[in-house]
């Protein structure tokens, strides 16, 4: 075979890279082929080849082998943030709950939707919250729900990364570009446009006039992940797919690609799928929507991320139906995955796949993917076995997720596995973080880092932890600001371990962004603050909303910056209070950087706090 032919089988899987090698320098012949599989739901893939004992020298006339590519294509990559929105199951916790039960969320479909056999439904898909956004209440009617539902889910998986403030204009690109985040979207049809048309006839009718009587909402999918781009000022890629189930591992396998490429700094990857046309329902279907942050670990380390764990690998192929067709295929699809995995990965680990999620979303489409990622994301973070679906933990002998610790003596592995109704099917494999196994970056003297899944209140030693603290919160109006105020006192307040007083300070001043409405407190301890942020009514705010943030514009000015920076290293942080409650826009992450400490970790907190309206043309969903 010549060397294009030897190439192109070494990057499908057919050839390891020794064999690979030693043809292109003439040495062996080719290998004779492999005889297919037996059929099987899950083909049996033979371990990885063992890593050579030392470096191989390139063959005579050979190009150099690309050292620095190779390394980055190994790179892990870090979940620091998610955010999920599943039936049952409003928010990431609930998630949790749900999957370690392990019950059926099927039910009759919501009021307001068509009786049209048992699913898996959100509730309240015609309800958003445009004012939060910054969207006029006629345009949210006219954007597809699903847009909108992934919008706020986005912004919630910010939130939970800490990236929404000061932190995500830190994410910069080697030309100084801010806000270098790609948006990588999973999305099916959009029902939406064909129901507002259908209505839209229907009231044409009943007036007796025939056409529109106004602008109808567009079928395309592509705004999905520009939307959330455009309205976040987002600078990476932004791209929107559909592979039917598999959309979203398909996203991550390009944002992964991405990350490793620099074409940006982080990755919001996601998927929704709703059911709003009774067409589109048939029975078992569900709902969903999900997104996660990514950055490549040495930079979530470097940045103070808390890392719920990693994604080693993944790889994307076409794979026909059926196991004889499918055998050769799919194992070369889990081959490539692991190579790129690393060392540890001579086996495939544990997989979830739809059938893992079908009791808790049933035939979600195109979210499908989001929910099997969540699935093994979750179970990584906090490291408990779940339930196989139907059933009980009790009756589980060996649960889903499970790891025979005779094939591996690193972290804890999972892969995530689905195939589209057309045949793509993607790959990943995910790795439990384990601080010890990755060597940090140098850090400040004090600084204690948070492992996956730990809570800063659970660890003592925190630098700070008995000095007043600047909280900050804001909100688009009042009632945003205390209902946002009231959620994170209910969450300080709730019993078990929580973040510290520091972190929790840190987190709202570096990862969220400033809104006109405004409130700041110097707290000495969670408990005192939690009081405070509970009686917080909307008249407390400082408003900002007519007179406008910053008006003269003194943040951008050299010498108010250097006055901040006084201000900070003299910990007066009364007047900073005053300052930012007037309007100035202080760069909270730069201040950080001198601060002892200042590497802890970013710690998740409770998103801000969405107040929903309806916003439907025809005023409510599909009967």
């Amino acid at each position: 075979m010549d060397e294009r032919e030897i190439l192109t089988r070494f990057r499908d899987g057919t050839l390891d890279r020794g064999q690979a090698m030693a043809l292109l320098a003439g040495a062996v012949p080719a290998p004779a082929p492999v005889a297919p599989p037996a059929a099987s739901a899950a083909p049996v893939v033979p371990a990885c080849p063992a890593a050579p004992a030392g470096p191989v020298a390139p063959p005579p006339g050979a190009a150099p082998v690309p050292r620095r590519e190779e390394a980055a294509a190994a790179a892990p990559v870090a979940v620091v943030g998610m955010a999920l929105r599943q039936p049952q199951a409003p928010d990431t916790a609930a998630v949790w709950r749900q999957l370690r039960r392990g019950h059926s969320t099927a039910s009759a479909p919501p009021p307001g939707r068509a009786a049209t056999g048992t699913g898996h439904y959100l509730d309240a898909v015609q309800d958003f919250d445009a004012e939060f956004f910054g969207i006029d209440p006629a345009d949210a009617a006219l954007a597809d729900p699903q847009e909108r539902l992934f919008l706020e889910t986005a912004w919630e998986a910010l939130e939970d990364a800490g990236c929404t403030g000061s932190r995500l204009d830190a994410l910069r690109t080697d030309d100084g570009t801010p806000r270098s985040v790609g948006v990588y979207a999973g999305a099916g049809s959009g029902e939406y446009a064909l129901l507002a048309a259908a209505a839209a006839a229907a009231a044409a009718a009943a007036d007796g006039e025939p056409g529109g009587g106004g602008p109808l909402p567009r079928p395309d999918t592509w705004n999905l992940a520009n939307r959330v781009s455009a309205l976040l000022h987002l600078t990476g890629p932004s791209l929107t797919l559909d592979t039917a189930e598999s959309s979203v591992l398909v996203a991550l396998h390009h944002a992964l690609a991405a990350l490793r490429r620099g074409e940006c700094r982080a990755a919001l990857v996601g998927g929704v799928r709703l059911l709003l046309h009774p067409s589109g329902r048939p029975s078992g279907a569900g709902e969903a929507v999900g997104a996660v942050v990514l950055k490549p670990l040495e930079r979530a380390l470097a940045d103070g991320d808390t890392v719920h764990c990693l994604v080693r690998g993944s790889a994307v192929g076409y794979v026909p139906a059926g196991p004889d067709a499918a055998g050769a295929p799919a194992e070369r699809l889990v081959r490539a995955a692991l190579r790129e995995s690393g060392p540890g990965a001579a086996a495939p680990p544990p997989v979830e796949d739809a059938a893992s999620v079908a009791a808790a979303v049933g035939d979600a489409g195109a979210a499908t993917g989001v929910a099997v990622l969540a699935r093994a994301v979750l179970r990584l973070r906090h490291g408990t076995p779940l339930p196989r679906p139907g059933r009980p933990p009790a009756e589980d002998a060996d649960p889903a997720g499970t790891v025979d610790p005779a094939r591996t003596a690193g972290p804890e592995r999972a892969a995530v596995r689905v195939r589209g109704a057309g045949g793509v099917e993607a790959y990943a494999v995910l790795e439990a973080y384990a601080p010890g196994r990755a060597a940090p970056p140098p850090q400040a003297a004090g600084t204690v880092r948070v492992r996956a899944g730990e809570r800063a209140g659970e660890r003592a030693g925190e630098p700070g932890a008995e000095e007043a603290e600047l909280v900050l919160l804001s909100g688009p109006t009042p009632a945003h600001l205390a209902a946002t105020a009231h959620r994170l006192a209910g969450f300080l307040a709730a019993p078990g371990p929580a973040p510290g007083l520091a972190a929790v300070a840190r987190s709202l001043r570096t990862g969220r962004a400033p809104m006109p409405c405004r409130y700041a407190v110097l707290a000495t301890d969670t408990e005192r603050l939690a009081r405070q942020l509970a009686g917080l009514a909307p008249q407390d705010a400082t408003d900002l909303r007519h007179g406008g943030a910053d008006p003269l514009r003194l943040g951008a000015v050299p010498e108010t910056r250097a006055y901040l920076a006084a201000l900070w290293a003299g910990r007066r942080l009364d007047q900073l209070r005053d300052l930012w409650l007037a309007g100035v826009d202080v760069d909270w992450a730069v201040l950080e950087q001198g601060r002892s400490g200042a590497g802890a970790a970013v710690v998740p907190l409770p998103p801000s706090a969405f107040l929903r309206s309806t916003h439907w043309l025809g005023g409510g969903p599909a009967r």
